[in-house]
């Protein structure tokens, strides 16, 4: 009789002891910071998903190529017909310096498939409507009348400067901005070509940012950043003379007001639905592609690691110490990829190209691997 007392109180101890137990392990899961709660979670979770093959090439090979990169790579790249994405540093904003075109381009196909304008409308080029990145408008003089096809061409194709300052004149800062955000997608403020300049320029001396586009234009002609820099002080009066370094230094504080920028991720966005067709008719959505698979600038950059058979649908963007490449891939067509690259920090515009070839093979490597999905991906009506 005593042992099977005994016995109860044993038993009673062990499941006291249990239930205290317990209650530690939850007061010290409930005491450690979500944060890592979070990060376990999202671990278990990872570990639970195979990764695609084609992801696992790609972040291998981006882990080595920004190890030998001197300065920052933010990458997004998505599968549209699967889904599935990658990102690296894609949540940070980037500048976009000549990729904010694309914005421009959609802006300016939205009012045509609305009537608002069209593409034989012209726009006279004046003499207050030089820029400096002028490429096939070097050639024309002012008061000669181009239409809206052409200036779309000459700024998507060439991304000639002053055709899509011209553009922007004809449609409206404002209305871009606003189409952005119709569309969801997430950028920061977007100026013209010229407010750029201002911007930059008026960091150094709050005159800067009232220079005249002849100005600006004369500025641009300069190769270096301490040329500038001294051909600035001359216009504005300034001595001593501004020195490259300080030239640099509004550059960075430019840059760091988010003006003309966007994440990866967000800009993938934004080109997911040009690769659907959202917000165009068929009509303007093929004039648009057209005009990114006729981009002539970054041979250098993604498109050198490319095979001739892919289509590459893009826009390049290049600043001080910033460069971009993004558009939409199709090693398959009717299987688009939409890569979005944009790098910073770099000491030489040839050491962003590299990286971003180097893109190029590794995204070559890693999708031609991997087999099509037999889904296509598709387009609403």
């Amino acid at each position: 009789m005593r042992s099977g007392i005994g016995s109860r109180w044993l038993s009673l101890l062990v499941t006291l002891l249990g239930t205290l137990a317990g209650a530690a392990r939850a007061a010290s899961a409930a005491s450690e910071p979500p944060s890592r709660r979070t990060v376990l979670s999202e671990g278990m979770k990872a570990a639970a998903i195979p990764e695609p093959p084609w992801r696992t090439v790609l972040r291998e090979g981006m882990d080595a190529a920004t190890r030998d990169f001197d300065g920052e790579l933010a990458l997004y790249v998505r599968d549209v017909s699967t889904g599935e994405e990658y990102a690296l540093n894609a949540s940070t904003p980037m500048y976009l310096s000549s990729a904010i075109k694309v914005a421009v381009m959609l802006e300016v196909l939205r009012q045509v498939d609305a009537g608002e304008l069209a593409l034989d409308t012209s726009i006279v080029f004046e003499p207050g409507d030089v820029r400096d990145g002028m490429h096939p408008m070097a050639k024309v003089l002012p008061g000669t009348p181009l239409t809206v096809a052409t200036l779309l061409e000459y700024m998507m194709v060439h991304s000639d400067n002053a055709a899509a300052d011209l553009l922007i004149a004809q449609v409206g800062i404002g209305h871009v901005n606003a189409g952005l955000e119709r569309r969801s997608v997430r950028f920061g403020p977007l100026i013209s070509l010229l407010e750029d300049r201002h911007h930059v320029y008026g960091k150094l001396d709050p005159r800067g940012a009232a220079l005249t586009p002849e100005q600006v234009h004369e500025l641009g002609r300069r190769n270096t950043l301490g040329t500038r820099a001294r051909a600035l002080s001359e216009v504005l009066g300034h001595t001593p003379a501004w020195t490259g370094s300080e030239l640099e230094s509004a550059f960075d504080a430019y840059y760091a007001e988010g003006t003309n920028s966007a994440p990866m991720r967000e800009l993938g966005r934004l080109l997911e639905q040009v690769a659907r067709c959202e917000g165009l008719s068929p009509a303007t959505c093929e004039q648009a592609k057209s005009l990114m698979r006729s981009c002539d600038t970054g041979r250098a950059r993604i498109r050198a690691g490319l095979p001739a058979t892919a289509i590459w649908a893009h826009k390049t963007g290049t600043q001080h110490r910033r460069a971009c490449d993004v558009g939409i891939l199709e090693f398959q067509p009717g299987h688009p990829i939409i890569v979005a690259a944009c790098t910073r920090g770099f000491r030489r515009v040839t050491e962003a190209e590299h990286l971003l070839a180097r893109i190029g093979r590794t995204l070559t490597k890693a999708f031609q691997r991997t087999p099509v999905t037999t889904d296509r991906y598709s387009a609403p009506p």
